[in-house]
């Protein structure tokens, strides 16, 4: 390398002195690195994913453990899928009461009592190009026995989620039927009002009349 250098200084009319311990191994290289440029504008012109509204994934099955392993895996999918997990909660399970009956006859042979359990994860901000792939994830791993609905999450929902109240649910009677009552009373003063002015109007124009 070093007496290739010479050679070349010497065509160029001049000379270079090397130092006697510089060798090839001393002359780095850095290649020439070609960028693109891009203006900012064209990102914000890419139109923005839409996202739906709160969504529930609820989950029903008989089986305590199995669902409550699958809500677990469900919470966990989703959050490595970088969908945002609002929540998760329980209600109440149902119980129903299942009878069955000696072979011909009517008597009772045994009785069962059946829970029927719930589990819900509600996911928000979910991108509509995530909801087919986390749907189908959820639909091809769904454990057998086990129901479940994707819906968009309603108050019904959040009220579900609590034990009924009978005094509460009294209360909330007593509020409607009021609330119906002073709407009622309101349309009927609007009635009588409207009625008086047009008797007015009509006394107005019939004097009217007379005068001319």
């Amino acid at each position: 390398m070093s007496v290739i250098l010479r050679k070349l200084c010497r065509g160029a009319g001049y000379t270079v002195q090397l130092p006697p311990r510089c060798s090839a191994r001393g002359i780095s290289l850095s290649p020439v690195v070609t960028k693109t440029f891009e203006p900012d504008y064209l990102d914000s012109a890419v139109p923005p994913i839409p996202t739906y509204p709160p969504i529930n994934i609820q989950m029903r099955g008989y089986n305590f453990d199995m669902l409550e392993s699958f809500q677990s895996y469900v919470h966990n999918l989703a959050e490595n899928m970088g969908v945002q997990v609002e929540e998760g909660w329980v209600t109440p399970a149902k119980s129903t009461k299942v009878s069955t009956y000696a072979e011909g006859g009517t008597r009772v042979d045994n009785e069962f009592t059946l829970n029927l359990y719930e589990r819900n994860i509600q996911v928000v901000n979910l991108r509509s190009v995530d909801a087919p792939i986390l749907i189908d994830n959820i639909r091809t791993t769904l454990p057998e026995g086990v129901q479940l609905s994707v819906h968009k999450h309603l108050q019904e929902h959040y009220e579900e989620r609590f034990i009924p109240d009978p005094f509460i649910n009294s209360i909330r009677d007593e509020l409607g039927a009021g609330q119906e009552r002073v709407e009622k009373e309101k349309a009927e003063k609007e009635a009588t009002s409207a009625a008086k002015a047009a008797r007015k109007q009509a006394l107005l124009l019939k004097s009217i009349q007379t005068d001319d």
